[in-house]
């Protein structure tokens, strides 16, 4: 792709600082001292290139997954590269190969450092409700690919500053990337992956992104679902969810701008054509990281929006014992009358029907027998507990507690 001559970009802040600073150069770490200097190292060093993004792109993207904790499950990364893929193939080339990985963070999130890279949080793809969803999140962030958001973001941001770094060295005759740039290239991604592109670039990617959809097959009235599963609470207070936040268009806005699009440019499309909403893909291989969700929104005491992933995770196999047992400790935890002693009773009793060997589920089995002033149930619960695991951490004080009960 051609792109602008640097001396194009910065012949109008030149012109504005000889104006207004007496014919000086601001001093720029990294730039050169006149503008003599300067508009010879503007002459042979061009704006971003691809292989520009490209660098940049895979040099933050090590420096992020050094530091971040990545979703390892090949089957479900290899899942969610064929959607990719399947988006990259009607999408607007680029010269990059594509990489899609999934980090391991709860929170509601997907992002990219351009050249190809993207990233979706455990947290998004376990709060989806069928793969059309999550390919329109797909479609999203490879519009921010495609259309160079990360790049004219970071030059919309630093300008003359980080142009002034490129000019100021041998870049342009190595093609080695100073560090200071892709430390500001770093700076501008995570900072995208938190506030956006600005509202004006995050509606391009909406509505590229929803083309990108339409053409690989994908149902578009899912398009506004997505925004709104995204956006649910489940009655918890808030968590830090950055993902259509900040500067992104206004969640309403969006909804009702690809309804829009939906009901006039793809209305041919949605009556005519046999889209894709849900694969049975999707809902067996997305269920552990659903599981895996659910327990970390346990931990934060977020209990109704793990018990909603628990229920989800029930609609996939029903025979778990891990999500029936988290939602027993939910309901003890969260009720203390005998309506929600009860509900946990129901809960506990189904994990031991899916796995007579569950262990945990006797634990919780007891405290509720207990709550109940049942100190037989009580006492056979922990019992059982701990003949299943004798080890367990704190199997003195069951004991203890077992001891208590037959004294009483």
């Amino acid at each position: 792709m051609t792109r602008t001559p640097l001396t194009r970009i910065l012949a109008g802040a030149a012109l504005t600082v000889v104006a207004g600073c007496g014919g000086q150069v601001p001093n720029i770490p990294g730039s050169i001292g006149t503008i003599g200097t300067l508009g010879k190292a503007v002459v042979d060093r061009p704006s971003f290139t691809e292989q520009d993004e490209a660098r940049m792109a895979q040099e933050n993207a090590r420096k992020f997954e050094a530091q971040a904790k990545m979703w390892e499950q090949p089957l479900l990364e290899d899942y969610l590269t064929q959607i990719g893929q399947r988006v990259v193939a009607v999408a607007r080339p680029r010269p990059f190969p594509y990489r899609f990985r999934i980090v391991a963070d709860p929170s509601v999130n997907a992002f990219t450092f351009g050249g190809g890279l993207v990233y979706f949080h455990a947290g998004l793809l376990a709060r989806m409700e069928n793969e059309a969803q999550v390919a329109m999140v797909m479609a999203h962030e490879i519009a921010h690919v495609t259309e160079s958001h990360v790049t004219k973001g970071i030059e919309g941001r630093y300008g003359l500053q980080l142009l002034g770094q490129l000019a100021g060295t041998a870049a342009g005759a190595s093609g080695v990337i100073p560090a200071a740039a892709l430390g500001k290239a770093y700076e501008y991604t995570m900072s995208a992956a938190i506030s956006g592109h600005g509202r004006s670039r995050e509606g391009e990617a909406d509505e590229v992104g929803l083309d990108y959809l339409v053409k690989a097959g994908w149902d578009p009235r899912e398009a506004p679902r997505t925004f709104e599963v995204l956006l649910k609470e489940y009655g918890d207070p808030k968590p830090l969810q950055h993902f259509f936040y900040g500067s992104h268009p206004t969640n309403a806005a969006r909804i009702q701008h690809t309804t829009q699009l939906v009901q006039t440019k793809y209305a041919r499309d949605v009556a005519e054509r046999q889209l894709t909403v849900n694969t049975q893909e999707f809902t067996r291989l997305t269920k552990d990281l659903v599981v895996a969700t659910a327990k970390f929104d346990y931990d934060a005491k977020r209990f109704n929006t793990a018990a909603a992933l628990f229920q989800k995770a029930l609609r996939t196999d029903a025979k778990d014992p891990v999500p029936h047992h988290y939602l027993g400790k939910i309901a003890l935890e969260t009720g203390s009358d005998a309506g929600a002693v009860d509900r946990a009773i129901g809960h506990l009793n189904d994990a031991i029907q899916a796995k007579a060997e569950y262990a945990p589920a006797y634990r919780e089995l007891g405290l509720a027998y207990y709550r109940k002033r049942d100190r037989t149930k009580a006492i056979e619960s922990f019992e059982r507990y701990l003949a299943l695991d004798p080890k367990a951490r704190d199997a003195a004080k069951i004991r203890a507690s077992i001891a208590e009960l037959k004294r009483d």
